[in-house]
Parts: structure tokens; C-alpha cells; sequence
């Protein structure tokens, strides 16, 4: 693979060596107008934020029932959410809204459904990340990693959405498949 190019799309990968660090994969980011480093977790659902982290930067929270699921860990409440907070990763900018909760590693992490609605192309062998705003145009944004020697993490962070409780999936099912279907033309 070393030396050789790759296409995706209309993007051209030039690899000049195959990354040999390992570690977790964090982005600098600009948060309120501050330059922090967030947590890159595919293994997270969305934009997430530490309680402690929004004292710091004064933003309010508003509080809402929604819970989180964590990896070997019992359903818990988040604390609230942080509306229409200003992130900047690279040159692309955004308002989002960032769950907190309690986090005790990490100040940020940006979750698989916020780098999906960014349309984000992850590179780890290159230390870099794809934005994608166009058919034919990128932001490249440089990655880091850093681990605790000798330290090796599992992580996923999931956001529960809210479920009817009294129903059940049966009906669930039976409404789902009784959805018209249309013919496929030409086929």
C-alpha cells in the first residue's frame, strides 16, 4: 500500500507513509472562540461535552429527560444540553447543540452522527480528516493522537432516544409493513 495513490470519489490520497502511532484520534477545534482538542469516537452518537467544561466556558444548559448508554455501564441521565454552541473544526463552522454529561477523560467528543451530518471522511493513516462541502471540494483538517502508555480504551457513548412505552413491536412491525410499496419503473 506504501507509495501507492488511492481514489475516493474525486479525492486523490497520496499516502507518503503508513502511520505507525497509535492512540486515540482528536482534531483541534475552536469552541466558543476557544482553541481546544476533541476526541474523534465513531464509537459515540453525537456531540458531547463535559459538565465541568461548560462552567468554564459559561454556557447555559438547559435540562431535558434524555439518557445515555455507555459501554459496561447502567442507562444514566445527561445533565442537559448546550444549544447553538459556535464550533469551528478547520475552516468549516457550525452551530451545534452538544449533550453534557459527565465526562471524566475527555472535555469534547465528537460523535459518528455529527461527523455524518458534516459529511466527514476519516483518515487515520494520514492524520487527516476530509470535510466534505462539495461535489468536487474538501476541507482537510490535520488529526493528532495521543494515549496513555500502555492504557487501551473501549469507548461508545450512545444518546437513547425517547421511547413509547405501551406499545409494543408487534404493532410496530404490522404498521411498517403494511406501507404501500410503488413499482420500480423498469423493472
Amino acid at each position: 500500500m506504501e507509495g501507492r495513490t488511492s481514489g475516493v470519489g474525486s479525492m486523490v490520497l497520496i499516502p507518503n507513509k503508513r502511520n505507525s502511532r497509535e492512540g486515540l484520534v482528536f482534531v483541534d477545534i475552536n469552541i466558543t472562540g476557544q482553541k481546544r482538542s476533541a476526541l474523534i469516537d465513531t464509537g459515540a452518537s453525537d456531540l458531547f461535552i463535559s459538565e465541568k467544561t461548560t462552567k468554564k466556558l459559561d454556557l447555559s444548559i438547559r435540562k431535558s429527560n434524555k439518557k445515555i448508554n455507555t459501554v459496561n455501564s447502567e442507562e444514566a441521565p445527561t445533565v442537559g444540553v448546550a444549544h447553538n454552541v459556535e464550533l469551528q473544526i478547520g475552516e468549516w463552522k457550525g452551530k451545534k447543540d452538544f449533550e453534557v454529561i459527565h465526562l471524566d477523560d475527555y472535555d469534547y467528543v465528537l460523535g459518528l452522527n455529527f461527523l455524518d451530518k458534516i459529511q466527514t471522511v476519516l483518515f487515520p493513516w494520514a492524520d487527516k480528516i476530509y470535510i466534505v462541502i462539495g461535489p468536487s471540494s474538501k476541507i482537510v483538517v490535520p488529526i493528532h493522537r495521543d494515549m496513555k502508555v500502555g492504557t487501551k480504551v473501549l469507548s461508545s457513548i450512545q444518546l437513547v432516544e425517547d421511547v413509547l412505552y405501551g406499545g409494543s413491536i408487534n404493532s410496530t412491525e404490522q404498521n411498517v409493513t403494511k406501507a404501500p410499496f410503488g413499482k420500480v419503473s423498469g423493472a
